[in-house]
């Protein structure tokens, strides 16, 4: 009975310990990742599906409201404005169901023919051009040692938001090891120099900078777009903007040509105009004098009159 009793405890208490063991054991679910710069957790912000109704909303309105519902930096531009738009205008009209938060942004914007860009700062809108711009002339640090390109070349992306890509085609080309050290460059220029290190090439095409092979580059050079411009846009240059102004619908996201403001008449090369203050008139030429008329001469009495000579006959 006792060796019952004691065998009995002891299968109690290890059977106590096998389940306390399984209960610690037990996985615990972990937290999802954290999104390792802002500019990826904005972009899955981006990527969510929502429902939005605009009714008699302006720009202006829209976007500060985006701005509360997704905590995401928005900024418009205000030179929007020397565009012929006003962000203040209630013409805002739209209903979307299920549409991903980034396609909903670029049809609203789509009638104002204007673009986003995500960069450190958040989300940026204006023209095509100077959102190119934006993104581009973003001040970087580079500071790497022994790090391939490819990654290099990532982590870049990452943080700025911009379209680096790197032609996969590389391969081994695109893991040689970097080693270059820059601080406060623009980014279009720290990527162009990063590849020329890496005997690379960086072409730009619109709003993506691709890099690739000395070769290819040569080939598609042609078509390709120069660095962005240094420089602020050209006063009174409206890039792409549709004649007629924004409108109401989903129309195409094709634009027009470029259309000039008018400005003040311009002044034709030559001679710098003379200040109105500084204008003296002219005196009148006095016109010639007259000096007595002469009077026909008076032929004598006898003088025959003379006659008109007659042309030379041929003989």
């Amino acid at each position: 009975m006792n060796r019952q009793l004691v065998f009995g405890g002891v299968f109690v208490l290890l059977a106590g310990v096998w389940g306390a063991n399984r209960f610690m054991a037990a996985p615990v679910p972990a937290d999802p990742p954290a999104a390792s710069t802002p500019i990826e957790s904005w972009r899955k912000t981006l990527d969510q599906t929502c429902d939005l109704v605009f009714q008699n909303r302006s720009l202006k309105e829209v976007v500060d409201e985006l701005k509360e519902r997704t905590k995401i930096p928005i900024h418009l531009d205000p030179n929007v404005m020397n565009f012929g738009i006003n962000p203040h205008d209630p013409s805002v009209n739209i209903e979307l169901k299920q549409v991903k938060l980034q396609d909903a942004l670029r049809r609203i914007l789509a009638p104002y023919n204007l673009q986003y860009a995500l960069t450190r700062e958040g989300i940026v809108i204006s023209s095509e051009d100077l959102v190119v711009a934006r993104q581009l002339r973003q001040r970087v640090k580079v500071d790497w040692e022994g790090t391939p390109f490819a990654e290099v070349i990532r982590r870049l992306a990452a943080e700025t938001g911009a379209n680096l890509v790197v032609d996969p085609r590389l391969k081994d080309k695109a893991q040689v090891a970097i080693t270059l050290k820059l601080d406060d460059v623009p980014l279009e220029s720290a990527v162009r120099l990063l590849a020329e290190v890496a005997d690379l090439r960086a072409l730009r095409m619109n709003n993506i900078l691709f890099i690739t092979s000395a070769e290819r580059a040569e080939r598609l050079r042609a078509d390709a777009d120069g660095p962005v411009p240094s420089g602020p846009p050209t006063p009174g240059t409206i890039p792409n903007l549709p004649i007629g102004g924004p409108g109401i619908g989903f129309g195409g996201f094709g634009g027009g040509g470029g259309i000039v403001v008018p400005g003040f008449p311009g002044i034709e090369p030559g001679v710098p105009p003379v200040p109105e203050a500084e204008r003296k008139e002219t005196p009148a030429r006095p016109a010639p004098e007259k000096g007595p008329e002469k009077a026909p001469e008076k032929r004598k009495s006898g003088d025959k009159e003379p006659v008109p000579s007659e042309p030379a006959r041929d003989k």
